[in-house]
């Protein structure tokens, strides 16, 4: 094979991962295993595999992949950003990080490097430094539309919904055809009662996907919002045609009576789409178990926001919305307090949205008995906040709960007590380690 042939090889992978397709990249780069490659080739093909691999959530193979390259080249900025994004998907961030920052050190115009820092300290919700990453990215000439969608969502995430709506218009300038993206501005536009605007995009949006539950459940929302309930109910009839026995015709549902001043209606359409929920995937129960414990949480209702509450730790998802709703409604108010970063261990069990720990050789331990996890909360003092990370864990049904370190702490002014999050994933590991 000529070095026109293997650049192709090189180009046409990189082309497949940009575009989201890592298998049809690891086919483009079958024909080159073990072919005779310059010194430079040989680090843009393992880059590209172990980024491949990374991306089908085999850090395992990738690490191996990129381990003996980097004994090779110690000083390849190339080599090291690509293992910083395998540990960024692999879910260790920190580490991610401190990889992105040296192989930056090394080649401070490296364009991807930069992009993908961002990316990290997006995932580390440190927007205001992901916001500069990503300016400084394009700066470079990144690829624009993946990086103006990412800043887009910082800004929302940052409630600079000006810089946000501006940036996502942007793209869909470049990227028309992005059809969750249309969705998403037309939220932005209904969260600053421009709903307009927000039909507008919901339009757009059918042009491109009219049989989508999704925008079919968010157009109707936003009419609610905008009290055209008859706008509401049209799109209650394509979304009941198109998942008829789904959550997300029960939660429009709910909406609606609500608006209506039917309350009691209201709750039983939640508690219908809560028990729909256990075939669908994680963004749409998040969404649903955080609608329904902002209604049960407004009416006071605290037995529902328990079951509800509950459900949600079973899922991994409590997320900061639906525990500030639930903080709201049962939590003691405070002038002042401490919000409080924890890491909790306790027994393994299943169920948990697992990160597990490497050996010195890259490859993943074998059986785990314990677990360590992230509780944020907001508590009085040290004592308080231990008590109630403890009480919290064995309520909702782990063992032998161990508070392990804080991690962090910020003081905050009139707040309600409780629980802040609990971080989606948990480290497992052997308790012997």
């Amino acid at each position: 094979m000529d070095a026109d042939d293997i650049q192709g090889r090189l180009d046409r992978a990189n082309e497949m991962l940009e575009a989201g397709k890592p298998e049809e990249a690891l086919r483009a780069l079958e024909p080159i295993e073990g072919a005779f490659l310059e010194p430079d080739d040989r680090v843009e093909f393992g880059a590209l595999k172990a980024w491949a691999l990374s991306e089908l959530d085999r850090a395992d193979e990738a690490q191996e992949v990129l381990e003996p390259l980097l004994d090779e080249f110690p000083q390849s900025a190339r080599l090291l950003g690509t293992l910083g994004v395998v540990y960024s998907n692999a879910g260790d961030l920190e580490e991610a990080c401190s990889l992105l920052l040296h192989a930056l050190d090394l080649d401070p115009t490296d364009e991807v490097a930069v992009a993908n820092l961002g990316l990290v300290y997006e995932k580390l919700h440190d927007y205001e430094q992901a916001v500069r990453t990503y300016e400084r990215a394009i700066g470079l000439g990144a690829e624009i539309d993946w990086l103006l969608k990412r800043k887009a969502a910082v800004h929302a995430e940052l409630d600079q919904r000006d810089e946000a709506r501006k940036t996502l218009q942007r793209y869909l300038s470049l990227a028309p055809e992005d059809f969750e993206q249309w969705i998403t501005l037309a939220i932005l536009f209904s969260d600053d009662l421009k709903f307009d605007q927000a039909f507008h995009c919901y339009r757009c949006a059918q042009q491109i996907a009219p049989d989508s539950a999704e925008l079919r459940l968010n157009w109707g929302v936003t009419a609610v919002r905008a009290h055209q309930l008859d706008l509401a109910r049209q799109q209650l009839v394509y979304l009941a045609r198109i998942e008829p026995d789904g959550p997300r015709p029960r939660l429009l549902e709910a909406f609606i009576a609500e608006e209506e001043g039917d309350l009691t209606g209201a709750a039983r359409k939640y508690a219908e789409a809560l028990a729909g929920l256990r075939e669908y995937g994680y963004a749409e129960v998040t969404y649903v178990l955080e609608m329904a414990m902002d209604f049960f949480a407004r009416q006071r209702m605290r037995g529902p926001c328990e079951e509800v509450l509950r459900r949600a730790y079973a899922a991994n998802a409590c997320t900061v919305e639906l525990c500030e709703a639930y903080r709201e409604a049962t939590g003691a108010v405070a002038d002042r307090a401490n919000w409080y970063s924890v890491l909790v261990e306790g027994d393994y069990r299943p169920g948990l949205k697992e990160i597990r720990e490497h050996n010195g050789n890259g490859r993943r331990r074998g059986r785990v008995t314990r677990f360590l996890r992230n509780f944020q909360i907001i508590a009085r003092d040290h004592d308080d906040a231990i008590a109630f990370a403890r009480q919290f864990a064995e309520h909702m049904g782990e063992h032998n709960i161990l508070i392990r370190e804080f991690v962090n702490e910020e003081p905050v002014e009139d707040t309600h007590l409780g629980l802040y999050e609990v971080e989606r994933e948990a480290l497992v590991f052997d308790d012997d380690e």
